[in-house]
């Protein structure tokens, strides 16, 4: 298949079967949005991605409702896309396009970039593989789902495999911590099938929490991820921040807090099998369990909300301005409420993380 799919002709309207209320899984592909993708015009849904997340703060509904309509928006145009390319390319129904990281926890935001994989069910020429797959995330990243910077896309050989081959590779990076890298475990960890059969990824999924769940070492490299946190307070409670670069006295609101977070949660999710895929799902479940208090639960949920929330208010300006998204906070432009929620959001993860490294409920 050519590269059309990418090419920018643009298109802001948005297909009839994504308006309103429909971002559960979606029950059938639309027909309008599987037009856009035959043709090339999927270069208008950028202004209709910010619309959207525009008008679901507007109309009061909290970052984490608004981050699972966003990630099942994405999920619409990632099928559009696949189906696009299964048409010229039947073998493609056989296979099952994974998407890993925040995808796979329902938690984009704007700017969330591709993690994804190709569980392969044939083995196609390949040539046609190759051009497909690179096809694929061009017609993404030209939908606005920009390529990762880490090739963590089914364009990488690396991404693709069947099942025996994504079982070995994930158990590897897993257990040997010169397989990954830090950034591996948490991704490959959070994976859902978004198109093709969804038995294998099930299975997939199944096998590997076992394995981490049963395999001291692959818990206490997950936990031991943890050891380098600092904590973005001083003990009496001024913020640290950047001290050199462009990012000169901001933050990193998602790495040096958000992360912890999420890797905390999937830790205790993994070690009781607890079902949940999304990092407040987890959290709830977590504290239904009994493994943190209820109150540090609720403290938790609204450090989540913080955060998210923030990481979408800066997509939009940066968005509108025309520039790649971030996750950097300026603590000083923040007025008293926002400092002390940024506070509170900081010392329930820390908590948190602590209770997981000190092995509490675990």
């Amino acid at each position: 298949m050519e590269s059309k799919l990418s090419d920018e002709s643009g298109h802001s309207r948005l297909p009839g079967a994504l308006s309103g209320g429909h971002f559960g899984a979606p029950a059938g592909l639309d027909r309008e949005l599987l037009q856009m993708a035959r043709d090339g015009k999927l270069a208008g849904l950028r202004s209709t991605r910010r619309d959207l997340v525009q008008d679901w703060l507007d109309t009061g509904l909290t970052a984490e409702e608004t981050c699972k309509r966003l990630s099942a928006y994405n999920r619409s145009v990632i099928q559009a896309v696949l189906e696009a390319h299964a048409q010229e390319y039947p073998w493609l129904r056989q296979c099952t396009f994974l998407e890993f990281g925040s995808g796979g926890r329902d938690e984009q935001v704007i700017g969330s970039d591709q993690d994804n994989g190709l569980l392969m069910g044939v083995d196609p020429d390949p040539d046609d593989l190759d051009d497909v797959a690179q096809s694929i995330v061009v017609a993404l990243d030209g939908a606005g789902i920009p390529l990762c910077d880490g090739g963590v896309m089914v364009s990488n050989e690396a991404w693709r495999g069947s099942f025996d081959t994504w079982l070995a590779r994930l158990t590897g990076w897993l257990s040997n911590p010169a397989e990954k890298g830090a950034w591996q475990s948490g991704l490959i960890l959070d994976f859902k099938g978004v198109f093709g059969p969804q038995d294998e990824v099930t299975r997939l999924r199944t096998r590997l929490w076992e394995y981490v769940r049963t395999k001291p070492i692959a818990l206490s490299l997950l936990i031991g991820e943890l050891t380098d946190y600092k904590l973005p307070l001083t003990f009496y409670g001024a913020f640290i921040t950047e001290r050199t670069g462009p990012w000169h006295g901001h933050i990193n609101i998602k790495n040096s807090v958000l992360a912890h977070l999420t890797n905390s949660a999937r830790i205790l999710a993994l070690k009781y099998n607890l079902a949940p895929h999304n990092t407040c799902d987890r959290i709830r479940a977590i504290a239904q369990a009994g493994h943190v208090t209820a109150g540090h639960g609720g403290r938790l949920l609204d450090a989540w909300e913080c955060l998210q929330r923030k990481r979408l208010d800066i997509g939009l300006a940066c968005d509108a301005e025309g520039v790649p998204p971030h996750n950097y906070v300026d603590p000083s432009q923040l007025d008293a409420a926002e400092r002390a929620r940024l506070k509170a959001a900081i010392q329930a993860v820390e908590k948190l993380v602590r209770l997981v490294q000190a092995g509490a409920g675990l």
